[in-house]
């Protein structure tokens, strides 16, 4: 790698590819070159240009077949492009168009027309880049809480997602917590204990983000998940309650070699209300969370939850219901108010 913009000269007319590598090159450009489309589109794959000279009259496969193959893959679609052609007739230059080239030059070549129009087109391509790069680094910094596709679509409108401050929505909240893990925790070996935590939040970071969670925070050994914010989905308290289900049953399955009689148990609650959601704190720091009275309850319900138990509150069973078998357990009285909260326990999906 030479450090220099590298560009792909396509023509296969070698006395004017040599004329174009030459402009190129005492312009401080990498050059490749190509004879012919297939292999222009293996050079794309294989060189990665930054960007393509490419003549349009070409025996077999025309710069314009070639143009669409990179508009039409994913990986290059943005790649800039810049069709020669002799062509003057307005059908062919259409064709042109329609081909999705970024820009346009004249046969003969004019060499400072096409240093000028190869700088600008690179300079908006590293432009480009810089966002896509920072694009990038958000999604990967959103993916520490949300799942691939909703940091994709927070990314593609940060104005409306990231601002600072608060709406009123529904969502359903779900609080999870070990069981019986702190006496356990006190007669292992600290790395052992970091350990076995690792593995069992990573099984509940995977089924989270598998179900279109949002993960807000953790607790020592326990969590806390919501659905419904940033991206808000009909489904969320099913998918709530799907989630908690799977990661009850993926906890049965988890054993340690180490500790063969080492069993995970845990409770969960989980509520639906209208709770504030957004980022709360100050522009040096915001952690987007979701705050009132029904993340208390949701909260209250893991606390009363047994080991290997799901509670649900009344407006939670509400949006479920047809989907979900469980036992009515009566009120649970719940900090902050003055009735109490109707409780489910959740026996199974159907």
């Amino acid at each position: 790698m030479s450090g220099f913009p590298r560009i792909l000269a396509v023509d296969d007319n070698k006395q004017n590819l040599s004329l174009l590598e030459r402009a190129l090159r005492s312009a401080q450009y990498e050059v490749v070159t190509a004879e012919d489309g297939p292999t222009a589109l293996k050079l794309i794959g294989s060189a990665a240009p930054d960007l393509v000279l490419l003549d349009v009259m070409m025996p077999g496969m025309s710069g314009y077949e070639v143009c669409q193959h990179i508009r039409a893959n994913e990986a290059t679609c943005l790649l800039p492009v810049v069709m020669l052609t002799a062509l003057t007739d307005v059908a062919d230059r259409i064709r042109g168009i329609e081909a999705g080239p970024d820009d346009f030059l004249s046969k003969p070549v004019n060499r400072e027309e096409l240093l000028t129009r190869v700088k600008s087109l690179l300079r908006i391509k590293t432009l480009h880049d810089d966002v896509e790069t920072k694009n990038h680094l958000l999604r990967n910094l959103f993916g520490r809480y949300v799942s691939e596709d909703v940091a994709a679509e927070i990314v593609a409108d940060p104005g409306r997602h990231l601002k600072l401050g608060g709406d009123k929505r529904e969502v359903t909240i779900l609080f999870g917590d070990l069981r019986g893990f702190t006496p356990l925790a006190e007669q292992l070996d600290p790395q052992d204990v970091v350990d076995i935590l690792n593995s069992y939040l990573k099984l509940v970071i995977d089924t989270v983000f598998e179900f279109r969670g949002t993960l807000d925070k953790f607790r020592g050994d326990g969590f806390m998940a919501f659905f419904g914010a940033p991206i808000a989905r009909e489904d969320d308290p099913l998918n709530a309650v799907r989630c908690a289900l799977a990661i009850q049953e993926r906890l049965m399955r988890v054993a340690f070699t180490k500790f063969p009689e080492v069993r995970l148990h845990m409770g969960v609650g989980i509520n639906t209300g209208i709770v504030i959601a957004g980022n709360i704190g100050s522009e040096r720091r915001t952690d987007y969370t979701v705050i009132g009275n029904e993340v208390n309850t949701a909260q209250r319900f893991e606390s009363n939850a047994g080991p290997g138990q799901i509670l649900i509150t009344g407006n939670t069973y509400e949006r479920v219901k047809d989907a979900v078998r469980v036992r009515e357990l009566g009120l649970l009285r719940v900090t902050g108010k003055q009735e109490g909260v109707l409780a489910y326990d959740v026996l199974s999906g159907v």
